[in-house]
């Protein structure tokens, strides 16, 4: 799979020198996420590429202030992330574009703060806001644990199928709804995709985000405006920039379409269990 990230100025890489970020920083991501978790603190994400000259910027004359060090550690799990080193946490929070900043609050789905250069005074101003938005989250302590009721079978979760069955790859390549079969699947994210041949599926697993509906396929209006990721109807899908995004109602679809640029190029951290199914009839 390729990742395509855009670089906010190409040519500082010309100029900035390699310089290394100061303290401040937790020294990996499962470090991070524990303390966040342990001490209920939001937990920061900055994701960077040893490539990307305004990252290198932001090292040299951001990172290397003492306030700023001090102050990502001030109410706030913060980790540095290199997008080489961490293909993994990359496709997980969506990042489409270094330097960039995702906030996790407990509880709650990643969010993006940030994309592009930021000064250090305006890194400081996001480090306060992310560090005040902590500070309102109610510290209660963890339920009481109690021995689970033995049963003798286990529920049984089906699993989530993409696009009612319909073959993605026809589906994005020749505009077809073909139905898929279950003897070519596909797991993506969490998401089971059924194909029409072999062949389909071995060109899915080669770039499965080629294929697969935006937002796991929720629909971006919602999430925009809500802050909540229900699931998009296939009947109300629409491709914009040879990507497909799908919608709970026409109406949405009508707004994404008056301004798809303004739904279409946020991207949003997602998993499987974010997703909501809410029909309208």
């Amino acid at each position: 799979m390729v990742l395509r990230i855009t670089l906010a100025t190409i040519t500082m890489c010309a100029f900035v020198t390699d310089v290394t970020a100061g303290e401040g920083w937790y020294s990996s991501y499962d470090e991070a996420r524990q303390v966040s978790q342990r001490d209920g603190v939001p937990l920061l994400v900055h994701f960077h590429a040893s490539y990307c000259g305004p990252c290198r910027q932001m090292n040299s004359v951001v990172f290397s202030q003492p306030d700023i060090q001090r102050q990502l550690r001030d109410g706030i799990a913060a980790v540095e992330i290199d997008i080489d080193h961490r293909r993994d946490l990359t496709e997980q929070f969506g990042v489409q574009t270094v330097p960039c900043d995702f906030i996790v609050m407990p509880g709650q789905a990643p969010q993006m703060l940030n994309a592009g250069f930021k000064s250090a005074p305006a890194y400081r101003d996001l480090l306060q806001g992310v560090a005040a938005r902590g500070a309102q989250i109610v510290k209660v302590a963890p339920p009481k644990i109690t021995a689970p009721e033995v049963v003798d079978e286990k529920p049984v979760t089906q699993p989530l199928v993409g696009l009612d069955g319909f073959c993605p790859v026809e589906l994005m390549k020749n505009r077809k709804w073909i139905s898929g079969t279950d003897k070519f699947t596909e797991a993506y994210r969490g998401i089971v995709y059924r194909f029409s041949s072999e062949e389909a599926r071995g060109e899915f697993r080669r770039e499965p985000r080629k294929f697969s509906p935006q937002n796991l396929g929720c629909d971006p209006v919602t999430l925009f405006a809500d802050q909540q990721a229900i699931a998009g109807q296939i009947k109300y899908g629409a491709f914009f920039d040879n990507q497909l995004f799908l919608f709970e109602s026409q109406e949405n679809r009508s707004t994404f379409k008056e301004n798809p640029l303004k739904y279409g190029r946020i991207r949003h951290a997602l998993k499987v269990d974010d997703l909501t199914s809410r029909r309208i009839q």
